[in-house]
């Protein structure tokens, strides 16, 4: 396939970029535990009161994330979640203490790391956006 330099131009303006990151939490071995979603999941079952309500808001499937909080737990060596059953709504899923232990460390983690990333790396992303335009 021959290619010449008007095949490789794009037309358009070039997109802004922003810098994006992850922070998870994983074993020695690199196998990982606990993330982003997994906090999240564990604050909408805390504000929800319901594992299956939190479940739909996140759009994960019950069974998938069930299994995936059992691994949490087993990995971690501690329950996470509670499961009520019975009562005027027919049972409910509450965060153990640690639980919202693991929800308040990632809300600190979070609320710490995001300020510090976004400015050490605010000069490189002005330089890349400089590259591209």
């Amino acid at each position: 396939m021959n290619l010449n330099i008007e095949d490789l131009i794009m037309e358009g303006k070039p997109q802004k970029l922003k810098l994006n990151y992850k922070v998870w939490i994983e074993t020695e071995d690199h196998v990982g535990v606990l993330g982003e979603g997994k906090w999240k999941l564990l604050k909408a079952i805390r504000d929800t009161g319901s594992l299956k309500e939190a479940v739909s808001y996140m759009g994960y499937t019950y069974r998938k994330t069930w299994e995936n909080l059992r691994s949490i737990e087993e990995k971690l060596g501690i329950k996470l979640i509670e499961k009520r059953r019975g009562g005027e709504k027919g049972g409910e899923t509450v965060l153990t203490k640690r639980g919202e232990m693991i929800v308040d460390f990632f809300d600190k983690l979070s609320g710490e790391i995001d300020p510090l990333v976004n400015e050490r790396f605010g000069q490189f992303l002005k330089d890349l956006n400089r590259i591209i335009e």
